[in-house]
């Protein structure tokens, strides 16, 4: 009898065939190289496969662009902090420079110069979502977790590449690393109107990078989108 019912799952997912889509929402996380807020409107599109009645396997993407104004002072301050974990202000930045990377600082003008950074982030994940039936309603809550990666460059990079220039490569720098692998849980609810080949959502997804080096820590990104079957 399980396997019965085993087969009956796998064949209404099989009837119902894949899915994919596009969606919006809003990103709310921090730029890891400067140490700024990258929040703002993210867009992507996913494909979702089911596998049984109420589980479905989703890969989706997502990509955000900002900039972020910031000076090369502030940027070696939050690079010191995040890099190396010395926590160290305005005053003493520049003592810590000579001292310890030999490198008189340049002209206070250079120096408060303000640059804008572009920021990029590519968000490509894989997600196991269970629905929740609530009886005869077109409307279905679904919760979800899974893995993936933040691929992610800024020109606030360059800024790096200025600073081992002017030091003759003595300064122990490091460039960030530009892949985050992390981990991710969501729930969200899906409408789906009668007799139409497509369905709409709503979700919230939780994200938290993992490693040592700097990322960008927790996202949580709101969507909504639209699915279309095949």
């Amino acid at each position: 009898m399980r396997y019965l019912i085993l087969i009956a799952a796998f064949a209404a997912a099989a009837a119902a065939g894949p899915h994919f889509g596009g969606r919006v929402g809003y990103y709310t996380g921090n730029e890891p190289r400067t140490g700024g807020d990258a929040s703002n409107a993210i867009f992507g599109g996913q494909f979702v496969f089911p596998i049984m009645s109420i589980v479905s396997l989703e890969f989706s993407a997502g990509y955000i662009g900002t900039e972020t104004d910031i000076t090369l002072q502030d940027y070696l301050i939050n690079y010191i902090e995040e890099e190396q974990g010395i926590d160290i202000d305005e005053d003493s930045l520049l003592q810590y420079l000579e001292d310890e990377w030999g490198w008189e600082a340049p002209e206070e003008q250079e120096f408060l110069q303000s640059y804008t950074a572009t920021y990029h982030d590519l968000d490509l994940g894989a997600t196991l979502k269970v629905d929740l039936p609530v009886g005869s309603l077109p409307v279905t809550p679904y919760v979800g977790g899974g893995a993936g990666a933040h691929f992610i460059v800024s020109d606030a990079d360059l800024l790096i590449q200025y600073v081992q220039e002017q030091t003759g490569q003595g300064a122990p720098l490091d460039v960030y690393d530009k892949v985050h692998p992390e981990i991710h849980g969501v729930a969200g609810a899906e409408f789906q109107p009668p007799m139409l080949p497509l369905s709409f959502f709503a979700e919230y997804k939780y994200a938290r990078t993992l490693g040592d080096d700097p990322g960008t820590g927790s996202i949580g990104t709101v969507y909504g989108g639209v699915n279309l079957g095949f």
